[in-house]
């Protein structure tokens, strides 16, 4: 074990993930935006249309569905309806149709546990280009267990699937920066993670011109050279918008119309972001209710962290793209005309760029020593213990008010009475306690046995080269 190469404990994190999100599977609760997207995909699979599918009468449909010209319509974006086909059409086929409660739902719940073991897997993957091993795989797991991505990962939601494709677009806009060329290949794909990230949550769009800036700044003094891979970004991302604006009108006629427009009757999307800020800051970060440094609190050192970014050009530029991803996406859903969200365990929203926040959590570690490791463990077992429960439990608690902490008030009650939503729940009857508790305790102890069969001397190329390695590898 002392031989593990990094690639080994990439692959250890992913299997993990996917293994952990796989034994908490949600098969009780059909909630309505899991219900709107399965819908979506049972449309697609079955009719080759995004006009919805009447399985019986009365019309099953939810909040996130409409009526638009006498067809009803899912409001949320497509994305994740098309990208999920190869595991709900086979849902559908076992099921011999659409059924909400059937195989269909836990293959789409499986499709998002995937992504966001894959999402774990790059957070280790772009955490190592700055720390240990060790320390990257403390960061990677503390993503996958100890935030609110794993409740998530649970149900059919877009955000995991969302994260997965917001990181991969900036591991590769960062490896680009350090390899000193834009090659095509890489911008291409960067590019496509973008695209096809705008078409699971629109608002994903925003991260395209951040990553641009980027790399536009990294590439300032070879603007020339540079052209060739920026346009093949801005070429590949593109093919995203069109997909989006092909689907409008095929749905509504109209390329530019989107579905959150019509589901709203409203002239254009900039209409939604009413809410007042700063008010909707406290709820995103700080309320019981939602905010993800009550709901994850090891996010807390993350945000601590950028102060002990080194003071290195690239390093710091590399730093501000981290920031301004986060940033770019939490200020217009604080705006949100709806920034609750509804039934949800925290922000959900704000999902996709929490690895962002979470990842400079490795530089507070690994320069302030035993001390703070410490600290880092308490609140990711705080974090794990919290979104474990839930992961097992619901991630869809009833909402209330912003005062409230529905872990406190929903979820930990349903817990302590036996009440789960896994697929195995029924089968172990009052033996619930047994493979819950091993699920969470798993999770708890993953980092320390990490740490543990890991070698002192097994950091990073970039950790190296500052000639550290970093708490994590020296209180062994």
């Amino acid at each position: 074990m002392s031989g593990m190469k990094p690639w080994t404990t990439g692959l250890l994190v992913f299997l993990w993930a996917l293994l952990i999100y796989a034994f908490s599977l949600n098969a009780i609760w059909a909630a309505d935006h899991p219900t709107s997207l399965l819908q979506l995909a049972y449309a697609l699979w079955s009719t080759h249309s995004p006009v919805l599918v009447n399985t019986g009468p009365p019309f099953p449909g939810t909040v996130d569905d409409f009526v638009y010209n006498g067809n009803y319509y899912s409001a949320l974006a497509p994305g994740v309806a098309v990208l999920a086909q190869p595991f709900v059409a086979l849902g559908f086929t076992l099921d011999g149709g659409f059924n909400v409660f059937g195989n269909a739902m836990l293959l789409s719940e499986l499709f998002v546990a995937l992504c966001n073991a894959v999402a774990a897997y790059l957070v280790f993957k772009l955490a190592s280009m700055y720390f240990t091993e060790r320390t990257s795989a403390f960061v990677a797991f503390a993503y996958a267990f100890s935030t609110i991505s794993w409740p998530f990962a649970t149900y059919f939601f877009e955000s995991d699937v969302s994260a997965m494709l917001d990181v991969l677009a900036v591991y590769v806009a960062i490896r680009m920066a350090r390899g000193g060329a834009a090659r095509l290949p890489d911008a291409v794909l960067c590019g496509a993670a973008l695209g096809v990230a705008l078409t699971v949550d629109y608002l994903n769009a925003i991260l395209v011109p951040v990553v641009s800036v980027f790399l536009l700044y990294t590439f300032r003094k070879d603007i020339a050279g540079f052209a060739k891979g920026f346009a093949g970004l801005l070429a590949a991302s593109g093919v995203g918008v069109l997909m989006i604006a092909l689907y409008n009108q095929a749905a509504f006629g109209n390329p530019l119309l989107t579905t959150e427009q019509a589901y709203q009757s409203t002239p254009s999307l900039f209409v939604s972001f009413s809410y007042p800020i700063l008010d909707g800051l406290y709820l995103d970060l700080l309320s019981p209710l939602r905010g993800v440094f009550v709901y994850c609190p090891i996010l807390i050192l993350g945000a601590v962290g950028f102060y002990f970014v080194p003071r290195r050009r690239e390093l710091v530029s590399e730093a501000a793209l981290l920031g301004a991803c986060f940033v770019a996406i939490l200020i217009p859903y604080a705006m949100w005309y709806n920034p609750v969200g509804g039934e949800a365990f925290g922000q959900r929203f704000l999902i996709p760029v929490i690895p962002f926040l979470l990842l400079p959590s490795g530089f507070l570690i690994e320069a302030k020593g035993r001390g703070i490791v410490a600290l880092a463990y308490l609140l990711y077992g705080v974090g794990v213990v919290f979104n474990g429960i839930a992961g097992v439990t619901t991630a869809i608690p009833q909402q209330e008010a912003v005062s409230h902490f529905p872990f406190l008030t929903h979820v930990l009650p349903l817990f302590l009475k036996g009440q789960l939503d896994t697929w195995w729940w029924m089968e172990v009857g009052s033996a619930w306690w047994a493979p819950a508790l091993l699920i969470i305790a798993t999770a708890l102890v993953l980092p320390w046995v990490t740490w543990r069969l890991l070698p002192r001397e097994g950091g990073s190329s970039e950790a190296e080269s500052r000639g550290e390695d970093g708490p994590l590898a020296k209180s062994s």
